[in-house]
């Protein structure tokens, strides 16, 4: 049988409410001597007291609960940046609640729409949504909010790579690699992180070729298809996904062009074509994106401006070797 705190007050010789406060911690408890919460606590330790969190949220309305709203769960990135938000939340004492709109605006707003329901404390949100006054009308009024890895103009709680800096370490590489004659492929236009890196892309070079679809690994092999023909110096590809999937079209060529991308290709120091990719520090993201929630949790009215964080280029063996002349 589930101990409830009816039977810690008896062992212990207390009130209920005493009881009540020591196991809800805070200011409550600290007006309780020291010995009495020693003895609360070894008591609720020894019986197996399970607090009830749904009659704790409705009496405290909170739940100690932090969605998590990502556009892709499929792409590795996202669960890499998932599962370090989780363990930084832990830490401060919330669960992580995750959800994923699969790059889907009405499938989005459908979360947008039920989260609040669902009692979170909390959203960190990657949006198809490009503006604030469109994420007001579906999420309630002093919500605290995160927006992750997309700009939404107007939203000043933000933590974002700098779009930017990264396109162009990228070029950089891809200039030093001798590189004039770049096939693009591209994610959706109408998100901001792939329409501004291919616009820095198109700044840098020659495009020979072009090919936009979903963020997705068949985009990719689509786009190569495309591209056999025009023989370019570089393939650059707006997101890892779509790397991924040109890389699944290449292995038979033998001498591949360079693969360029935005986020990392697993195992690509394995792989012999040559790579090179423009990687967000992910660890900085998550720790960053929960840095901007806890005041607003806390009910601080601390003033949060965006965060942008940088990049690196990474490269891998094949290209190290590849000679252009």
């Amino acid at each position: 049988m589930t101990a409830k705190l009816a039977d810690i007050a008896r062992e212990t010789r207390t009130s209920i409410s005493t009881v009540s406060r020591v196991l809800a911690g805070g200011q409550a408890a600290q007006r309780i001597s020291d010995s009495t919460c020693q003895r609360v606590l070894e008591s609720a330790t020894r019986l197996g007291y399970r607090p009830n969190l749904v009659a704790r949220s409705l009496r405290t309305r909170k739940s100690n609960t932090v969605a998590l709203l990502v556009s892709d769960i499929a792409n590795p990135w996202f669960g890499a940046i998932g599962s370090l938000i989780e363990q930084s939340l832990h830490r401060h004492g919330y669960s992580l609640m995750l959800c994923n709109s699969n790059e889907d605006l009405q499938t989005e707003l459908d979360y947008l729409r039920l989260l609040p329901q669902k009692g979170i404390d909390g959203l960190i949100l990657v949006t198809l949504l490009q503006s604030r006054e469109a994420l007001d009308e579906h999420l309630p009024p002093g919500l605290p909010l995160v927006i992750l890895d997309r700009v939404v103009p107007g939203v000043d709680c933000s933590v974002t790579t700098d779009q930017d800096q990264m396109a162009g370490l990228l070029c950089d590489t891809l200039e030093r690699a001798g590189v004039k004659r770049v096939a693009l492929v591209a994610g959706p236009e109408q998100v901001s992180t792939h329409r501004r890196r291919a616009e820095i892309v198109r700044r840098r070079f020659k495009i020979v070729a072009h090919h936009e679809g979903p963020a997705q690994k068949e985009t990719g092999r689509q786009a190569f298809i495309k591209f056999l023909a025009v023989h370019p110096d570089a393939i650059v590809c707006t997101n890892n996904f779509l790397g991924q999937g040109v890389l699944d079209s290449i292995a038979q060529i033998d001498r591949p062009p360079i693969i360029a991308c935005f986020d990392e290709i697993p195992m690509m120091h394995l792989l012999p074509v040559p790579i090179v990719c423009s990687i967000q520090d992910i660890a900085m993201l998550a720790e960053a994106s929960v840095t901007q929630l806890l005041p607003q949790l806390q009910g601080q009215t601390t003033v949060l401006k965006p965060v942008l964080i940088e990049a690196r280029a990474v490269t891998n063996p094949a290209l190290q070797k590849r000679n252009f002349t």
